[in-house]
């Protein structure tokens, strides 16, 4: 059975590879009582291993809000992210009005007499031992709910003495963007945060990373082909994973990394002609402010405002695609060279 090489989070330490520092950093954090944490990183780094292995043994809820939009996407999250941790969180749910334990299943309210907040449900969690609350990619939550969860997120930093909340995303400018670090309007603005950068594997222990995995697979795999796909991959651990479970189905490498520059470049359409018109020519070795606009300007066959060019250009690096005209994972890279604006 397939471990390092399996495609979904790890779960528990004993399946995650290395993150000493990380987790030590989680714990200290956690241990000291800072009321909120951010863990950061690129796209596919493994922050969502990390966080769900640091949860293991502990009272903890983990929620996904990618995607959330609607008051009943949030309250299903939450929903899931507490039936998940049940086995830690049952005594601390129960008899909370607007929480009913159905099995192994929790269900809340959110409209009506016996409805719960997300504040509230924090501060009576709180009052029975309190948790480790991590969200995930909470940057992405749908602009009409921002604001309420900036409060329930300031409220408990206040007022809650035995809770944590972790958050995380891989949108690193955008993440502290959502909190408001800079923002005095911000619920969250002046406080205080602890921060848990999750690195990209160095060059030996990316080797070692895939030769364990090999192993466990029962393959022997050549040196050319690790220290190949090493320099291709960049220490990123969701593309090493790729080309592990890939190479051990038979592809070749070169397959490899046109299925992985395909998944990225499907990313990337999503974002607006100017901003891919930019990212091409970054791509293209365009690495000032008036060249990557110039180069833009030819792909578009447009003028780019000097505005719209640096709202574009920090857009792209609050994304965490580039930093400085440089692109953070080589394989978007190569997949920004091929985009059409």
């Amino acid at each position: 059975m397939l471990k390092l090489f399996d495609p979904r989070p790890k779960r528990s330490r004993g399946e995650l590879f290395d993150r000493v520092g990380e987790l030590e950093a989680l714990e200290r954090h956690v241990g000291g009582g800072t009321p909120l944490v951010l863990v950061v990183g690129v796209r596919r780094i493994g922050k969502t291993s990390l966080l769900l292995s640091f949860l293991e043994g502990k009272r903890g809820v983990y929620v996904d809000f990618r995607g959330v939009e609607t008051l009943a996407e949030l309250y299903a999250r939450l929903s899931q992210g507490l039936s998940s941790g049940l086995d830690r969180l049952r005594d601390a749910l129960a008899g909370i009005r607007g929480v009913s334990v159905m099995g192994v299943e929790v269900s809340l309210k959110w409209r009506g007499e016996d409805s719960i907040s997300l504040a509230g449900l924090m501060e009576e969690v709180d009052r029975r031992g309190g948790a480790v609350f991590v969200f995930d990619e909470v940057q992405g939550i749908g602009r009409n709910l921002a604001g309420r969860v900036k409060r329930a997120l300031a409220y408990a930093y206040d007022n809650l003495r035995n809770t944590v909340v972790v958050l995380s995303g891989s949108e690193v400018g955008m993440l502290r963007g959502f909190v408001g670090i800079d923002d005095p309007s911000s619920p969250l603005y002046g406080r205080y945060m602890g921060e848990v950068p999750v690195e990209r594997f160095s060059r030996d222990l990316s080797l070692e990373f895939l030769r364990t995995g090999f192993r466990e697979a029962g393959v022997e795999a050549g040196r050319d082909v690790l220290e190949a796909a090493v320099d291709l991959f960049d220490g990123i651990p969701g593309w090493l994973v790729h080309f592990g479970l890939r190479y051990l189905e038979g592809s070749e490498l070169g397959d490899i990394v046109e299925e992985a520059v395909a998944l990225a470049a499907e990313e990337l359409r999503k974002l607006g002609p100017r901003e891919r018109a930019v990212l091409r020519a970054i791509a293209e070795g365009h690495g000032t402010w008036s060249s990557a606009r110039r180069r833009a300007e030819e792909l578009i066959g447009a003028t780019i405002p000097q505005s719209s060019m640096t709202a574009i250009v920090g857009r792209l690096e609050r994304l965490s695609i580039v930093r400085n005209y440089e692109f953070l994972d080589p394989i978007y890279r190569r997949a920004a060279a091929r985009l059409r604006p």
